[in-house]
């Protein structure tokens, strides 16, 4: 072999060398490229999730809070109303004694009335404070139905004093010991402050089903 062939030859081999090294780092380029290419699609993909998942967290959350919001009004309204039927029933409650007061049967009413309120203030010679709107019930057979209604319950006597002054406001009686210290009030509006508990458990039961 002359020495130009032997040049030749051991450029081509130089060259072959230096093809294949450059094949190798462009293969290597390559798969490193490729891995992050991967790295980055799979990160992509973990901050999509991340997001979507956060998304959701923030979609429940507010979700969530508008539910309790609207929870809140829907008691708040109930309630409301609750509280508007029971005022409405005590309203009407208040229309029908008014009613009664042109009736000759009030007379008994307002008599239990008054056994009631000497029942509770437990006084031997109460005075019978009586409102304008009452006053025409009162007279002797009254205070002597009561007295009498009072010792059938009680077995004791009793001497009701009527005062002379009738109450301008309310309907109903107070009854009063001598002293002035104590006192049982039965106005109507006072009967029905009583009953109001009451009066709410009925509607409850019958409006509400509760």
């Amino acid at each position: 072999m002359t020495t130009l062939n032997q040049e030749t030859v051991l450029i081509d081999s130089i060259k072959k060398e230096a093809d294949d090294e450059a094949q190798k780092i462009l293969d290597t380029a390559r798969r490193v490229v490729e891995e992050r290419k991967k790295s980055t699609d799979v990160q992509i993909t973990n901050l999509k999730k991340e997001s979507e998942e956060k998304e959701k967290q923030q979609v429940a959350a507010i979700t969530q809070d508008g539910m309790r919001k609207i929870e809140s009004l829907q008691r708040k309204q109930l309630l409301s109303l609750k509280e508007k039927t029971v005022d409405h029933v005590v309203a009407c409650v208040k229309e029908k004694v008014s009613a009664l007061l042109a009736k000759a049967e009030f007379k008994d009413v307002l008599i239990g009335w008054t056994v009631e309120a000497a029942l509770g203030l437990a006084e031997r010679d109460p005075i019978l404070r009586v409102t304008a709107s009452c006053m025409p019930f009162i007279d002797a057979a009254f205070l002597d139905k009561a007295a009498r209604q009072y010792k059938e319950l009680t077995g004791e006597d009793i001497a009701f004093t009527l005062a002379p002054q009738a109450m301008v406001k309310g309907h109903g009686i107070i009854l009063e010991s001598k002293n002035g210290k104590t006192a049982y009030n039965n106005l109507l509006e006072n009967r029905l402050d009583r009953y109001k508990d009451t009066i709410q458990a009925i509607v409850l039961k019958d409006i509400f089903n509760e």
